[in-house]
């Protein structure tokens, strides 16, 4: 998924802020599900456990920066993705993301069909 960096993306020196990195991971597992006309709600949707993140070099203003995502690893009710966002070839940003399946309000194993989305 690719995104251009606007000013309002960024700081008073022109630099993307910390925490739209994470915003950027968001949209991208997002755009996965919204693409296969999955929707969310108590029914069923996934929430972040955990995060570990590491910025390697800033995006500026302007540029096009592209999010990509694999899967490290799946279980029953969750799944451990690497998502990193690059400018070109660069990789700027890693961040390894867990996250959980909630269905009706508890932990819930993870239909066949909205896993495979990821992979």
């Amino acid at each position: 998924m690719q995104i251009r960096i606007y000013y309002e993306d960024t700081d008073a020196g022109g630099i993307v802020y910390h925490t739209n990195y994470i915003k950027y991971c968001e949209r991208a597992r997002s755009e996965k599900f919204f693409k296969n006309n999955f929707t969310f709600d108590e029914s069923g949707y996934f929430l972040v456990t955990k995060l570990d993140a590491k910025f390697i070099k800033p995006a500026k203003l302007g540029d096009i920066i592209e999010v990509k995502t694999i899967v490290v690893q799946m279980k029953n009710a969750s799944c451990t993705l690497e998502q990193s966002i690059y400018i070109g070839d660069e990789k700027i940003f890693v961040a390894n993301i867990t996250v959980a399946y909630m269905a009706n309000g508890k932990l819930s194993k993870v239909p066949k069909e909205k896993m495979e989305v990821f992979q």
